[in-house]
């Protein structure tokens, strides 16, 4: 399963990417049963869930660790360092991965809800 991420180069510019979690087929319900996909991303810690009126912007900041970010509802937007923005509304993921480098930018929009969920730091 593939789903846009954000990560820091060796020079600590920060970038949109693709993160790729190997997915295999899992039947769901009973039967006859639709077969979907089913992908691991990990352990979870925690799952917090953040509201930012809009115009709301948080200024270059790293992730504290690597978390997926959901987009609950409105509409967001993210900018990298290396200037790309990218917008996003409800049911787009993020996994944010830039624990390092220059950081990323976050706009509300719109009014907006985001669940942010923790992997388990091994």
């Amino acid at each position: 399963m593939k789903f846009p991420q954000i990560f820091a180069d060796k020079s600590g510019e920060t970038h949109f990417g693709d993160h790729e979690t190997p997915d295999k087929d899992l039947a769901m319900g009973p039967p006859p049963n639709p077969v979907g996909k089913t992908s691991n991303f990990g352990a979870v810690r925690s799952m917090n869930i953040f509201a930012a009126p809009a115009g709301t912007e948080a200024p270059a900041h790293n992730a504290a660790q690597p978390y997926i970010v959901i987009m609950l509802s409105g509409i967001g937007e993210v900018r990298t360092s290396d200037g790309e923005t990218r917008r996003f509304q409800p049911g787009d993921v993020l996994f944010c991965n830039d624990l390092t480098g220059k950081g990323h930018v976050t706009r509300a929009v719109t009014d907006m809800k985001l669940a942010f969920i923790n992997r388990s730091q091994d």
